[in-house]
């Protein structure tokens, strides 16, 4: 797998067609793992709860528990955001022969880049773990999962129906251009 800086390197040739097979193989992956995110982030909670209802003598073991379950859930954050990758590496490809892809790209370029910026910190899934905690000197909350939004160097984020509307869109606008403005059907 690629690092996300050296992204666009040494990428061997593909058509275009390819290209947006490619891009309909991982907007499917990261839409079929949608539920599986929100499935963990339950867990999340649950881990959560069940510390904040523990003993002081139970609280090392139970924020072991809450760790364990966020290093579930960034694994799947990590999946996901990879196929966001994918996707913007197909799309920066066919946006070097094609206008209308350089304007898709433009266009979604923040929510891109949001969502690759935050797989670039994923491949460090401990360090992701461990950055839950800073600010709260007791260790004792997790403001992040209590708020659905967690920080990933500078960048808060989760994966929410607002991430998997921008996914939409930025699928639609690519197999529009590749339909001749005749939008694909979605079948994940």
């Amino acid at each position: 797998m690629r690092d996300v800086k050296n992204r666009y390197g040494g990428l061997p040739p593909r058509t275009p067609e390819m290209l947006y097979n490619i891009v309909r193989k991982f907007y499917r992956g990261a839409v079929n793992h949608y539920e599986l995110i929100q499935e963990k982030k339950a867990d999340v909670k649950r881990a959560l709860a069940e510390w904040t209802g523990a003993r002081e003598d139970e609280w090392q073991e139970r924020q072991q528990e809450v760790n364990k379950a966020l290093t579930t859930l960034f694994l799947e954050f990590h999946f996901y955001v990879t196929c966001w990758l994918q996707i913007e590496m197909a799309l920066y490809r066919l946006a070097r022969s094609d206008e209308r892809h350089a304007r898709i790209m433009e266009r979604f370029r923040d929510v891109l880049g949001t969502h690759v910026n935050v797989r670039h910190h994923l491949d460090q899934t401990e360090q992701c773990v461990e950055a839950q905690w800073e600010g709260d000197s007791n260790k004792q909350r997790l403001p992040g999962a209590e708020r659905d939004l967690y920080r990933f160097g500078e960048t808060l984020f989760t994966v929410d129906q607002q991430s998997l509307d921008s996914l939409h869109g930025l699928y639609d606008a690519i197999m529009a251009v590749r339909n001749e403005g005749v939008p694909d059907q979605r079948h994940p």
